[in-house]
């Protein structure tokens, strides 16, 4: 009998990029993040230089004014993209989803999160109450578990990144180390960053800061945004895996913890731009060793960031902003803490 057809292994990725300059910063230009189109570009170069997928299996998903309306990332066309990204997967094949934007928070109503809280990420056509500052038709956490991880048979791989405001868990994924795991540049202190909101005068990335972030407990003027951390977060869930399961292979880099707030330029995430260079140097890391490079970039970037604006303020005889702080970093996974010294893959 002539044995059956082997699989061919599918790689596809879903890369999505949020701006809101026609939609949210219309309603208030604060909201406006310029250069979150260019992190989809920057990981989709990635994927196709170091882990060999094909440009035609990678989904793009961007509200430029060049692309047609209907093809935006409105928060449908997100939700049928996700679902075609992992539809019909197979043991064997790999998935990338990432997304740029505003990520906020909402009140979660069945218990399942210990703050209280359920992450979101805001789509391009979410409704915006400017007196509260919230949101409606956003896409929750429990969504992207529900679609993405939970679909996925025994032997596939997914690897979702984050760059926004509260991602720590926006993928509903526990985090590895869910007891405050901490390194030099990522400290467990509470702080309020008053950071220059991005204007029109050309500058580099370092200069002009945005902020992904979408808090109800906190709102700032035309010209600054502030950024806080109001403590450890955990889950209620722990329902983890060994590091060897017959479960899917599905990992989540976020940005920051749920608490915090993130930041990018005109070219792009200091996230997605810290993950992507750490990669190009070394492929073949530990996810332990991505995750602690990735926070080394991501304090570097923050650091050279508070000397340019000390520098700033010195020549021009203006006050110095309060420093930057550099976000935490998160690896959040279905497996155990063992898990984190294995090999990471795309």
């Amino acid at each position: 009998m002539p044995g059956l057809p082997r699989h061919h292994t599918v790689k596809r990725a879903l890369l999505i990029g949020l701006q809101y300059s026609t939609t949210l910063a219309e309603v208030d230009p604060v909201w406006e993040l310029r250069g979150a189109h260019e992190d989809p570009k920057t990981l989709r170069q990635l994927l196709i230089d170091v882990y060999d997928y094909k440009e035609e299996d990678i989904t793009v998903l961007v509200d430029e004014p060049e692309v047609n309306q209907r093809a935006w990332p409105t928060r449908k066309n997100i939700l049928s993209a996700m679902r075609e990204l992992v539809k019909g997967a197979q043991p064997g094949d790999c998935f990338v989803f990432s997304f740029s934007g505003h990520g906020s928070q909402v009140t979660n109503e069945d218990g399942t999160e210990e703050d209280g809280l359920d992450e979101t990420l805001i789509p391009v056509d979410a409704i915006l109450d400017p007196e509260t500052n919230t949101f409606e038709n956003y896409i929750k956490d429990d969504d992207v578990r529900k679609i993405i991880a939970d679909s996925l048979p025994s032997g596939a791989r997914c690897v979702m990144i984050f760059d926004c405001c509260h991602s720590g868990t926006a993928s509903d994924l526990p985090s590895v180390f869910s007891d405050g795991f901490t390194s030099p540049c990522s400290p467990l202190t509470t702080f309020a960053s008053r950071l220059p909101w991005k204007t029109h005068t050309t500058s580099t990335d370092l200069e002009e800061i945005s902020v992904r972030r979408t808090s109800t407990t906190a709102r700032a003027d035309d010209s600054t945004q502030f950024a806080w951390m109001r403590g450890r977060h955990t889950r209620t869930r722990s329902n983890t895996m060994p590091p060897v399961s017959p479960g899917p292979d599905v990992t989540s880099w976020s940005a920051c913890m749920d608490s915090q707030v993130t930041y990018g330029g005109r070219k792009g995430g200091f996230f997605i731009k810290a993950f992507t260079d750490a990669l190009r140097i070394n492929p073949h890391q530990t996810h332990a060793e991505l995750l602690q490079s990735v926070r080394r970039e991501l304090a570097k970037c923050s650091a050279a960031h508070n000397m340019r604006m000390t520098q700033r303020g010195k020549a021009t005889g203006t006050p110095e902003p309060e420093p930057v702080v550099s976000p935490r970093a998160q690896l959040g996974s279905l497996r155990q803490a063992s898990y984190f010294h294995t090999p990471f893959e795309m």
